[in-house]
């Protein structure tokens, strides 16, 4: 019984001077399902999660929402991702990503989860010019038909 009380007694102290930290909406959403849907709404795609914040969709699945060639290098590790005029080349050993043969540094790169490679959309949007809207409340990627897209 004094336990409880002094229990109390300091939790209503450290309320009432708020000592107690505010708590923070989480700014990740590890492993959370991304919605992919083409501009009618329509699901196109299945697999593709959140990860610190970021979208990402398999790589596998990149032929089914832009015209690319992937392809894996098993010796060196690497994937690469042509389409157009632009390619990109991802070495997982040392994390190393070029863009059209120059060294990048970006904020969110592929990754690979259960033995499964992800791209980031963000990296498909800046490279491919890949229009893609991004709709938070439903955590819903949007693959436009038009040539603007807004940020995700």
């Amino acid at each position: 019984m004094k336990k409880t009380t002094l229990v109390t007694f300091t939790l209503v102290i450290a309320l009432s001077l708020n000592l107690v930290p505010p708590v923070q909406a989480a700014t990740t959403v590890d492993n959370h399902t991304v919605n992919v849907v083409n501009a009618h709404g329509e699901s196109i795609l299945s697999g593709a999660i959140m990860h610190e914040g970021a979208s990402y969709i398999l790589a596998s699945q990149l032929h089914e929402v832009m015209d690319v060639e992937l392809s894996w290098e098993s010796t060196s590790h690497s994937v690469t991702i042509k389409g157009g005029q632009n390619q990109v080349n991802w070495y997982s050993i040392s994390d190393k990503l070029k863009v059209n043969g120059k060294d990048v540094t970006l904020t969110e790169k592929p990754i690979i989860k259960n033995k499964r490679t992800y791209v980031p959309i963000s990296l498909l949007k800046k490279v491919f010019r890949l229009p893609v809207s991004w709709d938070q409340p439903s955590k819903t990627a949007i693959f436009l038909d038009g040539s603007s897209a807004d940020d995700s």
